[in-house]
């Protein structure tokens, strides 16, 4: 690994007049880093989602290829996603944060001067990789600042800026088309957002900060008074990234319970939102404007509720993650449902707002638990793995198997499937909830 990306070594302790202020003002700064710097990832990423329509348009791609295409790049994010996860529990967390996203924005550069269907796909693959080094790090930071019984709390506002950074696509994409003109759609659609984010990367390399330990403060458990009840291995250090897998992430079955829940939720995450601009417009009567408004609901609708769930998670369940898993999941049913059946425009929209406002929750719960369930060493690898089933079992099947889906059979077996894999999911959620959280002591 560059010299420049190793973690930073503990300095000499602040001395103890200082520690509170530091602490506070750090946390502070080191909370919005992550958050501004994950919402900007979603800006080089979910940007070509709306580009589907104009390839759909001017290049004549099939809606099979549009699913075949957000599969690639589903594959190669998801194993990223879990390798990045491994690396970066051995990294200096926020600058690997910052290089990811600088490097997606060049990737998206290059977006804008694509016309082939082998050159867009090459620019999946690479943008699929360098994505991959955004999520993991970041729980590794809350972990390392926040403390078990603050932290559904701070992850809340941590996870908003998936829906901050995915609801403010639609509005960048709009200007970006209105400066580069409609004939010249691609620099507003990929050139513009990545500017932004290349910005928005130097800034978050300019306020990193790495453990407290490196920043003359105590650590975190002993700060908080609030020492979690997970093994401490005291050679951490000497661990290689296989070691920690092996021990820590592939031997916990509940670690996998999450992982198979978390497929399922990706899959109705991305099976709805993925779709939404081409389902609205073909099927449901919506213009392009009114979709991409659609769009942003989706995404928009999921801040209040990761605020409050994430609250209610630490204060009314102790710390317990899965039963807001298991209601929100319900709910989902029913929202997908709505959304399949309702021919209203005001009622789909009411649809995508349930669906939204709840889908991010055991999204956010799930990579919570998983933060939870081993070390803080082994934090990075756990979440990538998550993410690797999120990504590679849900986002693959709700890209590659609905595009076929939909082609072949029209947009019902689309909704079955979905349905399908809401309720399994939700059947995996009350296995972990059962038999992991059902067995933890409460957490006062």
């Amino acid at each position: 690994m560059f010299k420049w990306l190793k973690p930073a070594p503990a300095i000499e302790r602040l001395p103890a007049d200082m520690i509170d202020r530091v602490y506070k003002l750090l946390r502070i700064r080191v909370l919005m880093g992550i958050s501004v710097g994950y919402a900007a990832y979603y800006l080089v990423r979910s940007n070509f989602t709306l580009s589907s329509t104009y390839l759909v348009e001017e290049y004549g791609f099939s809606t099979a290829e549009i699913g075949l295409l957000g599969s690639i790049m589903a594959i190669v994010y998801g194993f990223s996603k879990f390798f990045m996860g491994n690396l970066s529990d051995k990294a200096f967390a926020q600058r690997f944060i910052a290089v990811g996203l600088f490097l997606s924005g060049l990737v998206n550069i290059c977006f804008g001067f694509a016309s082939s269907f082998g050159m867009i796909v090459t620019l999946l693959v690479l943008n699929g990789i360098v994505q991959g080094m955004g999520a993991p790090p970041c729980s590794i930071v809350m972990t390392k600042w926040f403390s078990k019984k603050e932290r559904g709390t701070k992850t809340g506002i941590w996870n908003i800026s998936h829906n901050v950074g995915g609801m403010l696509v639609p509005p960048l994409v709009g200007i970006g088309v209105a400066i580069f003109g409609e004939n010249h759609w691609q620099g507003g659609v990929f050139i513009f957002p990545a500017i932004i984010a290349m910005v928005i990367s130097v800034l978050v390399w300019i306020n990193a900060k790495d453990t407290p330990e490196s920043e003359g403060l105590p650590p975190i458990d002993e700060y908080r008074n609030d020492y979690e009840n997970l093994e401490k291995a005291d050679n951490a250090n000497k661990m290689s990234p296989k070691e920690i897998l092996m021990k820590y992430v592939v031997k916990n079955k509940f670690v996998w319970f999450l992982c198979i829940a978390n497929a399922f939720v990706y899959l109705i995450r991305f099976g709805v939102i993925n779709w939404v601009p081409l389902y609205l417009t073909t099927v449901k009567g919506f213009s392009k404007n009114e979709a991409h408004a659609a769009y942003a609901i989706f995404e928009g609708m999921a801040i209040p509720s990761s605020l409050i769930v994430g609250l209610l998670s630490d204060k009314l369940f102790k710390g317990k993650r899965m039963p807001l898993c298991i209601i929100s999941m319900v709910g989902v049913v029913i929202g997908t449902f709505v959304y399949w059946q309702a021919t209203s425009i005001l009622v789909v929209s009411i649809a995508v707002s349930i669906i939204g406002c709840l889908i991010y929750v055991p999204q956010f719960l799930i990579g919570l638990s998983a933060m939870e369930l081993v070390p803080k060493f082994a934090v990075g690898t756990t979440v990538g793995m998550c993410g690797l089933f999120g990504y590679v079992g849900g986002s693959l099947v709700a890209n590659a198997a609905i595009g076929v889906i939909v082609d072949r059979s029209g947009w019902d077996g689309c909704f079955i499937l979905l349905l399908t894999g809401a309720i399994l999911s939700t059947i995996f959620l009350f296995i972990v909830q059962r038999g992991h959280e059902g067995k933890k002591t409460k957490v006062a």
